[in-house]
C-alpha cells in the first residue's frame, strides 16, 4: 500500500465512510444480523399448540424447576469422582445443579496472565427434559465411569439420563441423553435440550472500527451451514424477548466469548431451537437458556429414545476445531471479508510454523502483500509524477481563468485529455487494497493464534494494545517523515495542513488497537517509504 498522501487520504476516508455507513444502518436496521423469526411460537414444537402462548412469553422469568428442595435421600459422589481431567481441559460437575461447575483450559492463561483459563463465570447448565422452560434443579442420581458421568432424574413419567463423555485429550464432549418412559402409557415425546448459563457482560471494548470482535460474549448459531452472532447485552437489555427458528438443520448453537467457544453440536438431521433470557442485571449480567428441540412421536412404556450431542468447550483454534468437528470452524467470526482473511492466516501460520514468531510472521506477510500490490504502487507512482510534471501549466490554467470557475474547470480536463493524464489513475489503485487492509485486521482482531503470543521486549501479547504506545507513536513519525518526503502536488495551503494532521489521526487511532494491527501497519509504512523513494530514482531516470 504506497502511504503517499492520496493513501492516506483515503484510507482515511474510507474509514470515515465505513464508520459512518454502520452507524447509518445500525440505527436504521437495528435486526438486520438477525434471523427473521417465525410468527407463532409453535414453530418450536407442536406440541405447545394447544397450551397457551404465554409460554414462550414469559422469557423474563426464569425456568421453571423440578422442584426446589435438595434431595437429601441421594448419596453425593465426591469432588474427585465429579472432576474429569484429561491433557487439555479440567471439567467439574455439580451434582445439586445437575450442571457443569467449572471448566479450566490447561494450556491457557487468563487476560491477566496469572492463573489457568476459567470459561465459566457461572454453572453450565446442559439437561434434557421433556416440558419446555423446565429444569431438573435438585440433587440427581450421579454416577461416574472412566471419562464418563452421568446424572439421572426423573420427570412426570420419563427416566432421563444424562450422559457426559470426554476423551484423553481435547476440548470435545459427547453428550447422551436418554428419555424413558416409565408409565403405564404410551406418551408423546417432545424432547427438549437446555443449554443454559448466567453469563457476565464485560466492560465494552473502545475498539475503534464497528462490526470488530471486542471480547463481548454472543450467542452463536449455525443454520445449514450460515452462523450468526447476537450480542448477548445488547439481546438481553432489548426488546427482543426471543431468538427462534423452526425446524431445519442446526449444525451448533452456543456461547462465543471472542476467543473461546461453548457449543453443543446436535446430531440429528433437524431440530428446531428457541432462546430465551431470564434474571436480566442491565449492565452486569442475564441467564441465556438455549432450547433444541425434536418432535420424537409415541413411545410406548418400557421404551426409550436417545439423541445424541458432540460438544466443544475450548479454544476457537481453526485446526482444533476442525479435527474435532469440521462444522466448528464456522464459529470463527472472520467478517464480511473472510474469503481474504482465510488465505490471509493460512499463509502467516505457515510463516509461523517455520520461524516460530507470530510478529515476524506479521511483518513478513506484509512484505509479501506489498509485493503483491508493488505493480499497483507503480502505477500510481507514475500516474502521480506525470501530474507533478505538469502542474505549472496546471496552476497557469486556474490563474488565468480564476474569475471564472466553470471556464477554469472545462480548460483544465482539456488540458489534462490532450496530454491523456487521469488523476484517478494516482487513487484507483487504493481501492483493491482496502479490502485486503480489513480483512488483515479482522485476522489479527479473531485469531486466538495471536492471543497473549509475545513478539520482543515490551509486547508480550500482540492481541492488546501496546503497552506504552511506542509502536502507535513510531507510526505517527514514520507517516509524518513519510508526509515530507512526498513532494506537494496541487494542494492549497489548508489542504496541506489537513494533510499533515492525518498522521496524527492514525496515531490516536492505532492507540486501541491490537499490537499485531499496528505492528503491520508499521511495516507497512516504513516499506511504503523505501518503495516510494526507489520509485522517484527510478522515475526521475527514465
Amino acid at each position: 500500500m504506497n502511504m503517499d498522501r492520496k493513501t492516506i487520504s483515503g484510507l482515511a476516508l474510507c474509514f470515515l465512510f465505513y464508520i459512518g455507513y454502520e452507524t447509518y444502518l445500525n440505527k436504521k436496521y437495528p435486526d438486520r444480523y438477525k434471523r427473521p423469526s417465525s410468527s407463532t411460537p409453535t414453530d418450536l414444537a407442536p406440541q405447545q399448540r394447544n397450551t397457551s402462548s404465554a409460554t414462550l412469553e414469559q422469557s423474563n422469568t426464569a425456568p421453571q424447576m423440578e422442584s426446589q428442595r435438595v434431595r437429601e435421600d441421594i448419596p453425593v459422589l465426591s469432588q474427585e469422582e465429579l472432576t474429569i481431567d484429561n491433557r487439555d481441559i479440567s471439567v467439574v460437575f455439580n451434582q445439586d445443579l445437575g450442571a457443569i461447575q467449572s471448566i479450566t483450559l490447561k494450556k491457557y492463561q487468563n487476560d491477566a496472565q496469572t492463573e489457568q483459563m476459567q470459561i465459566l463465570n457461572n454453572p453450565l447448565v446442559i439437561q434434557g427434559t421433556s416440558q419446555l422452560n423446565k429444569l431438573h434443579n435438585q440433587r440427581m442420581i450421579a454416577e461416574r465411569e472412566g471419562q464418563t458421568v452421568r446424572f439421572i432424574a426423573k420427570s412426570d413419567n420419563w427416566r432421563i439420563t444424562h450422559s457426559y463423555s470426554f476423551f484423553e485429550e481435547g476440548y470435545g464432549a459427547d453428550i447422551s441423553i436418554n428419555w424413558e418412559n416409565i408409565g403405564s402409557t404410551s406418551l408423546d415425546l417432545t424432547s427438549y435440550v437446555v443449554m443454559s448459563e448466567n453469563i457476565n457482560f464485560p466492560k465494552k471494548s473502545t475498539g475503534f472500527l464497528p462490526g470488530i470482535p471486542t471480547g463481548k460474549p454472543s450467542i452463536v448459531t449455525d443454520l445449514a451451514g450460515k452462523s450468526q452472532w447476537h450480542d448477548i447485552q445488547d439481546y438481553c437489555e432489548g426488546n427482543d424477548d426471543v431468538i427462534k427458528d423452526k425446524l431445519q438443520d442446526v449444525d451448533f448453537i452456543g456461547f462465543d466469548h471472542h476467543y473461546f467457544a461453548k457449543t453443543l453440536l446436535p446430531q440429528s438431521k433437524k431440530s428446531s431451537f428457541l432462546v430465551l433470557k431470564s434474571d436480566v442485571l442491565p449492565g452486569h449480567s442475564c441467564k441465556i437458556s438455549n432450547w433444541i428441540s425434536l418432535e420424537q412421536g409415541s413411545v410406548a412404556p418400557g421404551n426409550h429414545i436417545s439423541m445424541s450431542y458432540k460438544a466443544w468447550f475450548g479454544p476457537k483454534s481453526t485446526d482444533l476445531m476442525e479435527a474435532y468437528d469440521p462444522k466448528l470452524k464456522e464459529s470463527l467470526d472472520l467478517g464480511f471479508f473472510s474469503v481474504l482473511s482465510k488465505p490471509l492466516f493460512f499463509i502467516m501460520k505457515e510463516i509461523h510454523d517455520l520461524l516460530g514468531n507470530w510478529g515476524i510472521a506479521v511483518i513478513i506477510l506484509t512484505l509479501l502483500i506489498k509485493i503483491i500490490f508493488y505493480p499497483l504502487t507503480k502505477q500510481a507512482a507514475s500516474a502521480q509524477n506525470r501530474m507533478k510534471k505538469l502542474q505549472p501549466e496546471m496552476n497557469k490554467i486556474k490563474e488565468k481563468y480564476k474569475d471564472d470557475p466553470r471556464r477554469m474547470q472545462q480548460e483544465t480536463m482539456r488540458f489534462m485529455g490532450a496530454h491523456k493524464v487521469n488523476p484517478m489513475k494516482g487513487c484507483l489503485p487504493i481501492l483493491p487494497q482496502m479490502p485486503v487492509f480489513f480483512a488483515f485486521y479482522r485476522l489479527l482482531s479473531t485469531s486466538i493464534e495471536l492471543r497473549q503470543a509475545p513478539f520482543f521486549g515490551w509486547i508480550s501479547d500482540l492481541s492488546v494494545s501496546d503497552p506504552y504506545y511506542i509502536t502507535p507513536l513510531l507510526l505517527g513519525v514514520t507517516m509524518f517523515m513519510q508526509q515530507k518526503l512526498v513532494p506537494t502536488t496541487g494542494l492549497d495551503k489548508t489542504q496541506e495542513r489537513i494533510m499533515m494532521m492525518l498522521p496524527l489521526f492514525f496515531t490516536v487511532m492505532m492507540l486501541t488497537l491490537p499490537a499485531g494491527m499496528v505492528l503491520y501497519m508499521l511495516t507497512n509504512t516504513i516499506v511504503s517509504i523505501l518503495q516510494q523513494q526507489w520509485l522517484n530514482k527510478k522515475i526521475a531516470n527514465q
